[in-house]
């Protein structure tokens, strides 16, 4: 066998893993379309103001759209996006 045949392979084989890597993270979600709060990285404590609690994604009392398992309102992890200020006029 060629040395160009077997660097071929060589490549072949590592985009085939590379491919297979990046579809890991979705298989875990898959079920619940939620991330774990390891992939969140979520912690009970908040990070200065920004907090589950007037987070977009949080569902009181205890639920997020996007990471799965119990929430703490006083929570936060990497997705943490300000809940936007209600229009009192209930304009947009």
């Amino acid at each position: 066998m060629s040395t160009h045949n077997q660097s071929r392979r060589i490549v072949l084989r590592s985009l085939l893993a590379t491919g297979c890597a990046l579809c890991l993270p979705r298989l875990s979600t898959a079920q619940t379309g939620k991330m774990s709060k390891a992939q969140a990285q979520y912690q009970d404590q908040s990070k200065g103001d920004q907090k589950c609690g007037n987070c977009m994604y949080f569902s009181a009392p205890n639920s997020c759209m996007v990471v799965e398992g119990n929430i703490s309102p006083d929570g936060w992890c990497k997705l943490w996006v300000k809940k936007p200020a209600e229009d009192p006029v209930g304009r947009m």
